[in-house]
């Protein structure tokens, strides 16, 4: 047999497999329909369910494909059956362009109506007063820390955590087609950004002004309407924006990743691989520290993020924000929040969610 006829054969094969997963995702969709008709409460969106497919799902993977076309091309299909249930509102820190948006896309998939917003505030506020259903917004990144507004959006609004995702950050130089110029220019990029870019932009960029903007994505906007701008920002916003990459990976750290937490008002089931978000008020006293964390030892509970932020109740108050292991359901949580409530202490359960995938 002539390669020319192997290679016909080979794809009559992937014809008739493709013919496969079209039905078999067209009977999905249909199951997922009457899954939503048979629910007994009025959200449509399940993180705890759509978070135990996709870790099934790729714990059965066996290549070639990898664990992260596995979810991609998962969540893609769960999001398109989702959409013939309901359509969702999600509002993220815009405009078009941002690792938000890319965070978005990796926790809810496309199929559904994006708001962008202009603030991380606004962002909160669009959720609380129903404009839209959740929110995607950044908290912490591995190199530049917290994100403080949200932990202050989180402490003011009464929105839950109900889901997270890690992103692995690498930011770009962007521009017109042409040789970096040696003066006359500017780079716009967000605060944390530039923070993130601090060593390579001292070394390839000295004296050059740093403007702090919004977002990057705005960043990238700026470039188009004035030629001495040179933005920072991902690859989606030079694809928005028709902006050519001039250097590549500029962040000082390779592994630089950013935690995104999806709000809602919906509380998140259990999946035996959750984490718990809680805010935690003390007084200002010898002792108060301690005393907010020795339940976690007494009980071997796993701690996992530990910051804090002025309470802006009473000075030298401090609000403790912690993320830990297990879901409120569990009984270890369960006696974990008992004994906190026992003590001085302002409790504040910010959520239980599916830990992050990534």
């Amino acid at each position: 047999m002539s390669k020319k006829d192997d290679l016909k054969n080979i794809r009559d094969s992937i014809d008739s497999i493709d013919n496969q997963i079209l039905s078999l995702v067209s009977e999905r969709a249909k199951l997922a329909i009457q899954a939503g008709q048979a629910k007994q409460d009025s959200s449509k969106y399940k993180p705890a369910r759509e978070s135990s497919i996709l870790n099934r799902l790729t714990e059965m993977n066996e290549g070639p494909l990898e664990q992260d076309q596995i979810r991609n091309i998962f969540n893609e299909i769960i999001s398109s059956c989702r959409s013939t249930e309901s359509t969702f509102t999600l509002s993220y820190l815009g405009p078009e362009g941002t690792f938000s948006e890319s965070a978005l896309e990796g926790q809810f998939g496309k199929s559904v109506d994006k708001s962008p917003q202009d603030t991380i505030r606004s962002i909160f506020e669009s959720v609380e007063d129903g404009s839209s259903d959740y929110g995607i917004v950044p908290i912490e990144n591995s190199t530049e820390g917290s994100v403080n507004t949200t932990l202050d959006c989180l402490s003011e609004f009464n929105l839950k955590i109900c889901g997270e995702i890690e992103m692995e950050i690498h930011h770009n130089l962007l521009g017109h087609n042409k040789p970096l110029p040696k003066e006359g220019f500017e780079i716009h990029a967000h605060e944390q950004t530039l923070g993130q870019c601090k060593q390579w932009l001292e070394s390839y960029c000295p004296g050059v002004k740093l403007v702090s903007v919004s977002s990057n994505a705005q960043a990238a906007s700026n470039v188009t309407e004035d030629n001495s701008i040179i933005a920072i920002a991902g690859e989606l916003a030079a694809s928005k924006y028709g902006l050519e990459i001039l250097n590549r990976n500029i962040e000082d750290y390779s592994s630089n990743t950013t935690r995104f937490i999806t709000i809602g008002k919906i509380d998140a089931g259990q999946t035996n691989a959750d984490k718990t978000s809680i805010m935690a008020t003390t007084k200002n006293e010898e002792g108060a520290l301690y005393s907010l964390l020795e339940p976690f030892n007494a009980l071997d509970i796993n701690l996992s993020h530990l910051t804090y932020r002025p309470s802006k109740i009473n000075k030298w108050q401090y609000s403790f924000f912690i993320d830990f292991e297990g879901h409120l359901e569990d009984k270890k949580i369960l006696s974990l929040v008992s004994s906190l409530e026992s003590k001085d202490i302002e409790l504040k359960i910010l959520g239980s969610y599916p830990r992050s995938l990534g």
